[in-house]
């Protein structure tokens, strides 16, 4: 009998998603959902030798969220995905208005997912409730919700509670929680402990808001890095500073220490933003058995309307990137290198004047470039059949910036770079995504783009450069493939 309902779990899964989507701006080689709508990665986790990664999920459209589900894929590589049927349904009374955001722990070959159910109580106030809740799965496949869920309610908290991480220390499992307070006016994370992974108590508050860094605080994530704590996660409701803070909603993180015998975190800096470019949202951790930190994020961004959502999707992941801490407290990221495994042939190398124009495969590469710091670039990463599908790269060398400018409303992202003798630029362009890493990582900008057709890259006619590289990237991912 238990075969039989799996091998219908899968049936259904599959004939729920037989309709076509269109492949133009479907990514080659990023995680994407077969069909609908994809936000949040949620229970990123490594499980029988295989990583694991959920996300926010509508499989009836690609237009909006919806009745939010968790979607579901798994991978050996991080880059060859497959699709697995939606892991959970908004079907009970505590969860019925979505499956909302939440995490993944592994222990005694069970996942553990926590998330948040979320509730609207239309013409109400408050019009909804969150709570949070326990799922599990023994075979990676199948998901069981915990019969008395929720485990936590936080009546004190309500509504805006949610999106757990979890973690274990020693013999205490810990949960982060982010939180609107003061009448839904500042945001934080709250700290809570349990034995059992079903009685949870509330600790302390890691940090919140002065007014400043908005009124909810999402998706947080706590974990130790290279000797300290990063306090990373995504506020709502952040004022634009110059050149800071100017997409709808932030990611980043605050550096500090954490002592696990008061519960107390004690932050060395303010918070810095993780990424520069327009659609880096929801991020999520997991410790690898490499001990590497990976983190994926929501490659897209809240109330954006891209044109995909037309063609039967919505939504992808970025590149899982491997984190370090510099010393200056400096969060470094870099590709996984698994990436070099999807490498293809190489399109072009050497010394290029101004000018050079390289025409991409698929509209999926590498591009590494190596130039002095002392001169300026331009780089242009455009459609070949109109110019006006074009995305500017710039370095400025007499301010000490780097930028990029899609075009059209609130196109440009910039922000402060001063390397020393060599700018090194890493550049990964993916179907409708480009994603930038500057010298060690130090620096990444992640913009989402829609070019009308094949894609070329060209150096601006005054940017020569000691070497561009570029690198055919394998297709990985299949529109409703397996």
């Amino acid at each position: 009998m238990r075969v039989f309902y799996a091998a219908l779990t899968v049936f259904l899964f599959f004939s729920r998603f037989r309709a076509e989507v269109n492949d133009r701006y479907y990514p080659r080689y990023h995680l994407a959902p077969p069909r609908g709508w994809m936000n949040d990665p949620n229970g990123f986790c490594q499980f029988k030798n295989e990583y694991h990664l959920f996300y926010q999920h509508n499989p009836d459209s690609s237009l909006a969220p919806g009745s939010i589900h968790w979607g579901h894929a798994k991978s050996n590589d991080l880059f060859h995905w497959e699709h697995l049927p939606i892991a959970m349904d908004p079907d009970q009374d505590y969860d019925r208005s979505g499956v909302f955001s939440g995490s993944a722990i592994v222990e005694n070959e069970t996942m553990y997912l926590f998330y948040t159910g979320h509730v609207n109580h239309p013409g109400q106030s408050p019009d909804h409730e969150e709570h949070q809740c326990l799922a599990t799965s023994t075979d990676g496949i199948t998901v069981t919700k915990y019969p008395n869920n929720p485990v936590l309610i936080g009546a004190e908290h309500q509504p805006d509670i949610r999106d757990p991480k979890v973690w274990k220390h020693l013999d205490t499992y810990y949960m982060v929680l982010g939180n609107s307070f003061n009448n839904t006016t500042l945001g934080r994370v709250l700290l809570y402990t349990s034995k059992d992974k079903i009685t949870w108590n509330e600790v302390s508050i890691i940090d919140e808001s002065d007014g400043y860094l908005g009124y909810m605080w999402e998706c947080p994530d706590f974990f130790e890095l290279d000797g300290h704590f990063i306090l990373l996660f995504s506020p709502q409701g952040v004022k634009p500073e110059g050149d800071k803070y100017r997409n709808l909603y932030q990611t980043g993180y605050i550096v500090g220490d954490f002592d696990y015998s008061t519960n107390t975190f004690k932050p060395m800096a303010k918070f810095q933003e993780l990424d520069h470019g327009h659609d880096f949202y929801a991020t999520q951790t997991v410790i690898d058995d490499l001990g590497r930190r990976i983190v994926i994020a929501w490659f897209d961004m809240w109330d954006q309307n891209y044109p995909e959502q037309l063609d039967g999707f919505n939504g992808q992941m970025t590149i899982p990137r491997v984190l370090s801490l510099s010393k200056e407290g400096r969060i470094i990221q870099k590709p996984v290198r698994e990436i070099k495994a999807i490498r293809g042939e190489t399109i072009h190398i050497g010394k290029s004047a101004g000018g050079t124009t390289i025409p991409l495969d698929d509209n999926a590469a590498e591009i590494s470039i190596i130039a002095r710091s002392s001169n300026g670039l331009d780089l242009y990463i455009e459609s070949q059949n109109s110019s006006k599908s074009r995305v500017h790269i710039k370095y400025d060398s007499q301010n000490g910036t780097i930028s990029l400018d899609r075009g059209g409303n609130d196109g440009l992202r910039r922000t402060v770079w001063q390397p020393q003798r060599n700018l090194k630029i890493k550049i990964y362009i993916d179907a409708s995504s480009i994603e930038m890493f500057c010298g060690k990582g130090e620096v990444t900008i992640s913009s989402r783009f829609f070019p009308n057709g094949p894609v070329q890259v060209r150096l601006g006619e005054k940017s020569a450069v000691k070497q561009i590289r570029v690198t055919k990237l394998n297709r990985t991912v299949f529109v409703n493939k397996k």
